[in-house]
């Protein structure tokens, strides 16, 4: 009688991912393409993108890479974790790594990342916000730029409370 092999319990590493609604890292599985952040409660897609052509959505959000193609086209407002550019763009952009825009391509629209390599001929028209301060949420950048204000406003001068008027017959 032949003896069937014992499969191996295999115990992928997870990888962790940074949500795109509330930028708080989880772990999730290697081969998982979609969960839900315990944070925030909000669904993560996991996969990597390949846009080929037209994508006109409110918002196009992963855990992964995209890549858009010379033909390919998206106008949204894209978040993901790594961008390749060969085509176009018409919308906001944040990305937690590195972008990388090719020279046929064109993006309309802000961008902030942490690294950007651009190829000449690539057409950006929008404001860029690169380095390692760019992956940070709007809520704590208007609190540290709030405390730095009020920490270079000078000290106002107290004045003494008033005193109290006696009324005077007249």
């Amino acid at each position: 009688m032949p003896t069937i092999p014992k499969k191996r319990a295999t115990t992928s590493t997870p990888k962790q991912v940074a949500c795109t609604h509330c930028d708080e890292i989880s772990e999730v599985g290697q081969k998982a393409m979609s969960v839900f952040c315990p944070h925030c409660k909000k669904r993560l897609i996991l996969e990597d993108f390949k846009i080929t052509t037209y994508h006109g959505v409110r918002e196009f959000a992963t855990c992964g890479d995209v890549v858009v193609e010379k033909r390919g086209h998206i106008c949204a407002l894209v978040k993901a974790s790594n961008l390749t550019v060969k085509g176009k763009i018409q919308g906001n952009v944040i990305v937690r790594g590195k972008v990388t825009v090719h020279k046929t391509a064109s993006l309309a629209g802000d961008l902030q990342a942490p690294s950007l390599l651009l190829e000449g001929g690539a057409k950006l028209n929008g404001f860029l916000r690169i380095g390692a301060a760019a992956t940070e949420t709007p809520e704590s950048t208007a609190a540290t730029t709030a405390a730095a204000t009020a920490a270079a406003k000078p000290a106002a001068r107290k004045r003494a409370p008033a005193k109290p008027r006696r009324k005077t017959a007249s």
